[in-house]
C-alpha cells in the first residue's frame, strides 16, 4: 500500500518550510495569501490529511473503524451494518456509519473525516467504484476493506458473494423446473455485481438444449422499475429472473396487474433473500450478507494488528437457493 503523505512531502512540494506548513493549516493569518493558495493545493494534490494532537496521540488509533456504505435505507446494506457492527462490538470497537449515497467526493470526504478522528480503519461498500477512485481511498494510507466486491489481494482485502454462482442458480432452477425462455430483468450493467449475474444466467441457459434467454436493463435496481419493466414485457416468458428482489417484488406487481398468474403462468426468481422477498413468497438467491459485513471486520482487524504480517484475502462467499411459491 502506497505510503501516506506527510507534511514533509507538502512542504517539498511547495518548496516552502514545514513549519509554514503548519502556519497554512492551522494558522493562515500568518502566511501570505499566495503562499497559502499554494500550499492547500499541494495538500489537495497529495491528499495530505493532517493528523491532530500530540505526537503520542497521533501514534495511537481509536478504537473505532468506518462503515462506508451507498444507501443505509438497502435491507441488503443494512445488513452488512449489522454484521460488521456486531463483529467490531466483539473485538471491542465502535463502528461508525457513513452514508456516501455512492457519491465519490463525499465517499472521499468520509476518508479524511476518519482518518483525521484516527479511525483504525475502513470498510467500504462503493456501488459503482472504478479503479481510480478506490486507489484515492487506499492513498489515505488507512487500512481498507473493500465489502461486496472482489479486489486482487496485491491491493488489499475484499469480502464478496459469488454472483456468477448466483445467477447460474437462479436460471438453472427455472430451466430444470421446464421453463426455456428466461427473461433477465437487469440493473445497470456498469454495477459488476448486475453483470456477473447475468453471467451465471447466461452460463446455465448454455447447457441447456433450446433455452432462450433474453435481457431487460432498467435504469435503477427499485421496485417502480421493476413495475415498469413487468408492463413492459410484450410477449409473457415462461420464466423472469430478476438481479435483485426490490426489482422482482415489482415484476410481480405488474404481471398480477395483467391478469398473469406467478407461478401458474411465469415462474419468477428474485435476488438477495431481502425481507422483501419473504412477504412476496419469493423464489430467490440468498447472499450471506450478515457474514460479508463480518468477514470484513475480521479481515480489517488482522491488518491492523498484524501490520507488515498481515496477508490480504479475497474472501468469496457462496449463494444458495431459497425456494419459495413463486417458483416451486
Amino acid at each position: 500500500m502506497p505510503r501516506p503523505a506527510r507534511i514533509q512531502d507538502v512542504a517539498a512540494a511547495a518548496g516552502v518550510s514545514v513549519s509554514t506548513v503548519s502556519n497554512v493549516l492551522n494558522r493562515p493569518e500568518r502566511v501570505n495569501a499566495g503562499t497559502v493558495e499554494k500550499v492547500l493545493a499541494i495538500v489537495a494534490e497529495l491528499d495530505y490529511v493532517p493528523h491532530p494532537g500530540a505526537a503520542g496521540l497521533r501514534a495511537a488509533h481509536a478504537r473505532s473503524i468506518g462503515l462506508v456504505l451507498p444507501d443505509i435505507a438497502n435491507s441488503f446494506y443494512a445488513r452488512i451494518a449489522r454484521g460488521a457492527s456486531d463483529a467490531a462490538f466483539r473485538q471491542g470497537y465502535a463502528l461508525s456509519l457513513c452514508h456516501s449515497g455512492d457519491d465519490p467526493e463525499r465517499e472521499a470526504e468520509y476518508f479524511s473525516m476518519l482518518v483525521a478522528q484516527r479511525a483504525s480503519g475502513v470498510v467500504v461498500a462503493p456501488l459503482g467504484a472504478d479503479p481510480g477512485r478506490l486507489e484515492r481511498l487506499r492513498r489515505r494510507g488507512v487500512p481498507l476493506v473493500l465489502a461486496d466486491r472482489t479486489r486482487p489481494t496485491a491491493e488489499g482485502c475484499s469480502v464478496s458473494v459469488d454472483d456468477v454462482a448466483g445467477g447460474a442458480l437462479a436460471v438453472a432452477h427455472l430451466l430444470e423446473g421446464g421453463a426455456r425462455s428466461v427473461l433477465v430483468v437487469n440493473g445497470p450493467r456498469e454495477i459488476r455485481q448486475c453483470a456477473d449475474r447475468h453471467q451465471g444466467a447466461r452460463q446455465a441457459a448454455r447447457r441447456v438444449r433450446g433455452a432462450v434467454l433474453e435481457q431487460v436493463v432498467t435504469p435503477r435496481m427499485t421496485v417502480e422499475c421493476g413495475y415498469e419493466a413487468g408492463l413492459a414485457i410484450e410477449t409473457a416468458p415462461d420464466a423472469v429472473f430478476c438481479t435483485n428482489d426490490f426489482l422482482a417484488v415489482g415484476v410481480l406487481r405488474a404481471l398480477t396487474e395483467r391478469g398473469l398468474a406467478v407461478p401458474g403462468d411465469v415462474r419468477l426468481v428474485g435476488y438477495g433473500d431481502l425481507d422483501a422477498a419473504g412477504v412476496a413468497a419469493l423464489t430467490t438467491v440468498r447472499q450471506p450478507v450478515e457474514d460479508l459485513g463480518a468477514a470484513a471486520i475480521e479481515l480489517l482487524l488482522d491488518e491492523v494488528e498484524a501490520g507488515p504480517d498481515h496477508i490480504h484475502e479475497a474472501r468469496v462467499f457462496a449463494p444458495s437457493l431459497v425456494v419459495r411459491a413463486s417458483a416451486p
